[in-house]
């Protein structure tokens, strides 16, 4: 993961402590002296939290639900909820002594640059502060018992019972839930998103959606907030609620969704449930220690609840400082959600590990790495077959795995094949879809966390001729392509001076007496400033960062018939080269197919045996400018 962000709040000490400050009175427990309640004004260090409430709701809760009980009861609830923040924020852990960089705004916030949340580990909260929290508890649900059907008092019951680690006693009370519907519904949602449930989270918030009246619904699936400016302006010129909105909706999460091997979009309830969050929080005091306002809901729905916080000083010239807030996100966030709907060239839909990402999410299924994979199209029946092969990533533990190749669009996936393993996957564009722009490659440990996908745009290819399917050398040359994905390489990486095979197949009508011209070549891509310099300068060849054969091949055989040719890779520098396969026919014309691949370094050279004959290491081998007739080199 690139350098991450936090959020720095500035406030001074002083400040901070008046802001802190909270009245006490209401904290007393009915029927003590007047003399044992602090007077209005105690500093906020003075108070005890919610554990002194505890008492006055227990000799509440037998009354019966009367204007006057149930407001003390509220008062006494609110001040509770007041108390553990402060308890919270007082127990906030120290940080180092910083002076940072702030790079985004975001009201009275700053995203604070060149900072990196996965090298932070969460440290576990005082226990003065779980003891306080189990105290507000208490003092929520006696309250309920009050005001059984308030909003906020189920809300906050839920909300702390999840810190809690009480997730499954949150989804109890919410069965017997008696505020209003689509509110509980919602919670429901929140608890199931928070503990990993995703497919039962997105049901609890598709029934908490049904219930609400048109302008809530657009509120609470409006994107703005996790859109960059440019396209948040054109979004936001769609009415609410209207059919081009909500195909934007639907395109993005689509798009957005982490996994499209896990049902559901679990990325599009991850911002619903961030929605019920900031509604939380809306009318609550919070660990800032400020009111809430669209500023932290603009923050709570790009980067969610924070996964702790700090408190440190900022280094000023001198010895003069302030003190700061941090709050973190969970270590392993990534970015997930798209820029825009359409791929550009050069520039893909997904940068999951983006430095400066706008949105981030730590999802329960774990990080997500980049899968080594190669895709290649063929033709069948006048539709694509899509082929792919991957390498489950070095970084992750060996595992029983569970695999998937996508095709889609922007609206959705329009065919998939899944299953066990780690073998080839191949699946058909259906009939009566739009062609597919998208294609994803995906595999996740059955057993638990790790997982890892590839997506990229699909290209239409040539009608005449397949793309390019790396293959191991050696053994029978395939000439289906049944045959062919036996030995598919599972990356685009070759070692130079190694042999690999290329399987393609060409779709043209054969012609009596005529032969196809079949040219191999292999380039290096994305030069860098010196070696174009140096080329420029004219002391390096151009040519020497490039290789190819050329051949003439008979069409005989029938069309699609599958051609397999070895290549054995000369001694060529590591970096990216573009591998092309060019089709000359006499009736056709020209047909041009290739596959990017990575020259890596070569293994450590193995000791020679007696009688062994060393020579100079290969040099590009340049076209050949004559024709060989057969089979191929």
């Amino acid at each position: 993961m690139g350098a991450g962000r936090h959020i720095g709040i500035r406030a001074a000490c002083g400040a901070l402590a008046s802001a802190l400050a909270l009245p006490t009175p209401a904290l007393a427990v009915p029927g003590t002296p007047a003399a044992a309640t602090p007077a209005s004004g105690t500093p906020a260090a003075s108070v005890a939290g919610p554990a002194r409430a505890v008492g006055a709701l227990a000799n509440q809760s037998g009354e019966p639900p009367a204007s006057p009980a149930a407001a003390s009861a509220m008062r006494t609830a609110r001040d509770a909820q007041r108390a553990f923040e402060h308890v919270r924020r007082r127990n906030f852990p120290r940080g180092p002594l910083v002076n940072p960089k702030c790079g985004e705004g975001i009201g009275r916030f700053c995203l604070v640059e060149g900072w990196d949340d996965d090298d932070w580990d969460p440290v576990p909260e005082e226990p003065d502060v779980v003891e306080e929290r189990h105290a507000l508890i208490a003092v929520l649900d006696s309250a309920a018992r009050i005001i059984p059907a308030d909003e906020w008092l189920t809300g906050q019951r839920v909300a702390y019972r999840v810190e809690a680690g009480l997730a499954e006693e949150a989804l109890a009370l919410l069965d017997a839930c008696r505020a209003e519907s689509a509110w509980c519904a919602g919670l429901a949602g929140f608890v199931l998103q928070e503990i990993g449930r995703y497919a039962e989270a997105e049901a609890a918030f598709e029934r908490a959606l049904g219930r609400m009246s048109e302008d809530e619904r657009c509120a609470w699936t409006e994107l703005g907030p996790v859109l960059d400016r440019r396209t948040r302006g054109r979004y936001e010129r769609f009415a609410c609620g209207s059919s081009p909105r909500r195909a934007v909706d639907r395109s993005f999460w689509h798009l957005s969704d982490p996994l499209w091997l896990v049902p559901g979009l679990e990325r599009r309830s991850e911002h619903l449930a961030r929605r019920v969050r900031a509604a939380l929080q809306a009318d609550a005091a919070s660990p800032w220690a400020m009111r809430w306002g669209d500023d932290l809901t603009e923050i709570t729905l790009r980067f969610g609840w924070p996964a702790g916080w700090e408190r440190a000083r900022r280094r000023f010239v001198g010895v003069r400082s302030e003190e700061l807030v941090w709050s973190r996100r969970p270590p392993g966030a990534q970015r997930f959600t798209v820029s825009r709907l359409r791929a550009a060239d050069g520039d893909p839909l997904w940068k999951l590990d983006e430095p400066d990402a706008r949105t981030s999410w730590a999802p329960a299924f774990g990080e997500i790495l980049e899968l080594p994979h190669q895709v290649a199209s063929f033709r069948r029946d006048g539709r694509r077959r899509v082929v792919a092969a991957f390498t489950w990533p070095d970084s992750l533990p060996p595992c029983d795995l569970e695999s998937g190749l996508f095709l889609a669009d922007a609206h959705g996936v329009t065919a998939s094949r899944t299953g066990p393993g780690g073998g080839p996957l191949e699946v058909a564009e259906p009939r009566g879809f739009a062609p597919a722009t998208l294609v994803g490659v995906e595999a996740r440990s059955a057993n638990g966390p790790g997982a890892a996908r590839a997506r990229m745009p699909l290209a239409a290819g040539h009608p005449l001729l397949s793309d390019v399917l790396l293959l191991d050398a050696g053994g029978a040359s395939p000439s289906t392509l049944s045959e062919a994905l036996v030995r598919a390489r599972g990356d685009r990486t070759a070692r130079a001076g190694e042999t690999l095979a290329v399987y393609w197949e060409w779709y043209g009508s054969p012609a009596p007496a005529t032969a196809l011209q079949v040219t191999l070549s292999l380039a290096r891509e994305g030069k860098g400033f010196w070696r174009r310099a140096l080329e420029w300068s004219g002391l390096v060849s151009g040519d020497t960062e490039q290789a190819g054969v050329r051949w003439l091949e008979g069409t005989a055989d029938p069309a699609a018939e599958g051609r397999t040719v070895e290549l054995r890779l000369p001694m060529l520098d590591e970096g990216r080269y573009r591998l092309t396969l060019q089709v000359l026919s006499p009736t056709h014309g020209t047909a041009e197919s290739g596959v990017e691949i990575e020259i890596v370094a070569q293994p450590p050279t193995a000791a020679v045996g007696p009688g062994t004959t060393v020579g100079p290491p290969s040099r590009f081998v340049p076209i050949p400018t004559h024709s060989t007739q057969g089979a191929g080199p």
